[in-house]
């Protein structure tokens, strides 16, 4: 198979473009909502957006409307009633978050036995962006140019929280208000990954780009956009390795950017060996 076969044969189908194109929306929305999320310790409540928007799922599937809007009030409702737990139950924010998630989780549970369209809700939640439309890469990526629009107006106060939330909540910055705007734009990122690699799948899209920067201590001026990068670059070879394995795309993507950080990990600690010896033998 030549170079060209390859890389440009995939793409002579609409299905196949669209799915690059809506799978590079989650690649570059997730890890900029996700490197936020790691700095603030919100990698639990990301993954249990995950979980808590089958309900939303089912419930729109169920009254024929706008999947992707059941997803989005589900989200919302996950992050108000954390909110409400945190703030009026003196509850700790993880044990609110396994709570509510859970609770969400279940009632979608039963909402599906009583489905009978059970095929179609697996493919929402391990990902079929070969089925993506044109009005759903329009929904897409208008939700996707909120969210980026949102964090980059709350860059100021995300930067402030993250580094040291006392010190930002003595400065004036309001600490709930900052945490309030990133639940909100990963309630958006969840459904975004409802659409393209699947809600099961969006963790590994938002948190591996992020671990990687980490791995390389990457400046944080410069990481979110490494990450993004990173994050496209799984999107984008995921889908083309999907086609060519014929697995599926959200997994296949999943999986490409696991290995990236396994391939990061090894880097860098054969360079870290590397300069240790080097220091050794210059003593």
């Amino acid at each position: 198979m030549s170079l060209y076969s390859f890389f440009i044969e995939p793409f002579a189908y609409e299905f196949m473009r669209n799915a690059l194109f809506i799978s590079i929306l989650a690649g570059t929305v997730a890890p900029l909502t996700g490197y936020w999320a790691l700095s603030r310790r919100m990698v639990y409540l990301t993954d249990a957006m995950s979980h808590s928007v089958l309900p939303g799922v089912i419930i729109a599937s169920m009254l024929g409307i706008s999947i992707l809007s059941g997803a989005l009030v589900t989200a919302l409702v996950l992050a108000i009633l954390v909110s409400a737990m945190v703030r009026k139950g003196n509850s700790s924010e993880d044990g609110a978050v396994g709570v509510a998630s859970q609770a969400l989780f279940a009632l979608g549970v039963v909402l599906a036995s009583r489905s009978t369209d059970s095929k179609s809700l697996s493919h929402y939640l391990f990902g079929n962006p070969l089925s993506a439309t044109y009005s759903d890469i329009f929904q897409l990526g208008l939700t996707a140019l909120l969210i980026i629009s949102l964090m980059l107006w709350a860059h100021p106060r995300l930067l402030a929280v993250a580094f040291d939330p006392e010190h930002a909540s003595a400065i004036g910055v309001k600490v709930g208000r900052a945490d309030a705007i990133l639940i909100l734009a990963l309630a958006g990122t969840t459904v975004i990954g409802l659409g393209s690699v699947g809600v099961l799948m969006t963790i590994s899209l938002s948190v591996g780009p992020a671990v990687i920067t980490r791995i390389f201590s990457i400046d944080i001026s410069r990481a979110r956009f490494v990450a993004m990068g990173i994050g496209i670059f799984s999107s984008s070879v995921g889908v083309l390795f999907s086609y060519h394995l014929a697995i599926p795309v959200g997994p296949a993507v999943a999986l490409t950017c696991s290995i990236m950080i396994a391939i990061s990990f090894i880097v860098r600690s054969a360079s870290s060996r590397s300069t240790n010896s080097r220091l050794q033998v210059s003593v």
